[in-house]
């Protein structure tokens, strides 16, 4: 990954990290609360191990995303639980 990339990733890494409680986005989302670059964004979250995909969430039918970090200290146990046993764990 280039270093522009590097450090949009990082911000987007920030960005999930000041979420709160409602860590997960879209693309879109991440792309508007970041200004970086829709097609940066996808870049960064499918060549990056930083970042996880939602197995059972979606909205208005797109995929949502959040940090592997930020899943890790925030989903409820019975989420990672569920993940799992479904044997779709976001780790």
């Amino acid at each position: 990954m280039n270093t522009l990339l590097e450090n949009e990733k990082r911000i987007i890494l920030k960005f999930f990290e000041d979420s709160a409680n409602d860590y997960w986005k879209t693309i879109r989302e991440i792309s508007a609360a970041t200004g970086i670059r829709f097609d940066d964004v996808l870049e960064i979250i499918f060549t990056s191990k930083d970042f996880a995909e939602s197995n059972s969430r979606r909205k208005n039918g797109e995929l949502l995303y959040t940090s592997r970090k930020v899943y890790n200290k925030r989903a409820p146990f019975w989420e990672k639980f569920l993940a799992a046993c479904a044997n779709r764990a976001a780790f």
